[in-house]
């Protein structure tokens, strides 16, 4: 998730275990450790972009990492805060909970995370909620300010973060179960055209809980749907992205495609000009939202070869989040349904 929503969230945690008696302390400290998983982006002033890829959502957003690193983080705290009403085990608790948090939070977004890292390197990913979503955020944020008005130790202070928190957790419950709906009804239209792909995965589209993008993976082709939930009937229409396999045939074991094979979990799409090859992830979907006829990837790379051919690198190609018209307003309109 974005960073604004990681320093709410840690910081509604940390007043939601510590704030009761260290009072502010609990709420600013579960705020900086909120950011600090994702500080392993700092890892990219030292790594290629093949290595910042693979480290991304890495050990940092490991449980098995943050099992061990909590109570060493804590015993630093307690040690700052020894005047505090606070045990050891105490700042334990709070450290552990707010940066499983962060990592159940990036969990539920498309990008993938390795969270059993380094067990497996596997990114996992719920796909249930946008990388930014103002209606998860701000029951925390609201939430939060109200409990920091009431007296520390007061159950005004408790009931009003705990509000925050529960609504926001509610939303998050909300997006899963939609998925769920939304997964049943895109596999419907896909059976109805007689489609019945190998894998299948959906994610909502920017911002919002109702319209939402469906992948699905047929051979070398990806076939993608939008589906609202209050559409009247599946989606009788695709659009069909050709992967283009046969482009990185003998490269699939190169440095930089193995990583991004890996890193896309087989939705991709490879294509040939001038410059050479360009990769697309599109589980980031387009800067459209799918909703007109030549938008361009979220998430692509230009793929680069050494002197023999080989690529061992690739380099991020920037996009905008819409190059035509009010992809917010386009978005609106669709979700009303069809």
């Amino acid at each position: 998730m974005d960073s604004i929503t990681q320093i709410a969230l840690g910081a509604a945690f940390g007043e939601a275990t510590v704030g009761q008696k260290a009072g502010k302390k609990g709420a600013i400290w579960g705020a900086v450790l909120g950011t600090l998983p994702d500080l392993d982006v700092v890892a990219n002033l030292f790594l290629d972009p093949v290595s910042s890829l693979a480290v991304h959502r890495g050990a940092s957003h490991s449980y098995p990492v943050i099992l061990i690193a909590s109570p060493i983080i804590a015993w630093i705290l307690s040690r700052i805060h020894r005047s505090d009403r606070l045990a050891w085990r105490d700042w334990t608790l709070m450290v552990f909970v707010v940066l499983a948090s962060h990592i159940f939070i990036d969990l539920v977004t498309v990008y993938g995370t390795q969270i059993f890292w380094p067990f497996t390197d596997h990114p996992f990913g719920i796909d249930s909620i946008f990388i930014v979503d103002p209606l998860f955020t701000l029951p925390l944020v609201v939430g939060l300010l109200l409990a920091l008005r009431a007296e520390v130790g007061s159950k005004t202070r408790m009931w009003r973060n705990s509000l925050g928190i529960l609504i926001a957790t509610l939303y998050l419950t909300w997006g899963m179960g939609v998925k769920g709906y939304i997964h049943s009804v895109f596999k419907q239209g896909l059976a109805a055209e007689t489609h019945f792909p190998e894998k299948i995965i959906s994610s909502p589209t920017v911002m919002n809980s109702v319209l939402w993008q469906g992948l699905a993976l047929d051979g070398d082709t990806i076939r993608v749907g939008l589906v609202s939930i209050f559409d009247n009937a599946p989606p009788r229409s695709f659009i069909d992205v050709p992967r283009n396999s046969h482009l990185l045939e003998g490269h699939e074991a190169d440095r930089a495609v193995e990583r991004l094979l890996w890193f896309s979990k087989g939705f991709y799409s490879v294509e040939a000009d001038s410059l050479g090859l360009r990769f697309t992830d599109y589980r980031f979907g387009r800067n459209d939202a799918w909703l007109h006829e030549d938008g361009t990837p979220i998430f692509h790379w230009r793929l680069i070869p050494d002197s023999t051919g080989t690529y061992t690198t690739f380099q991020q190609i920037p996009t905008l989040l819409s190059s035509r018209g009010n992809v917010f307003a386009d978005v609106f309109d669709r979700a009303k349904g069809r």
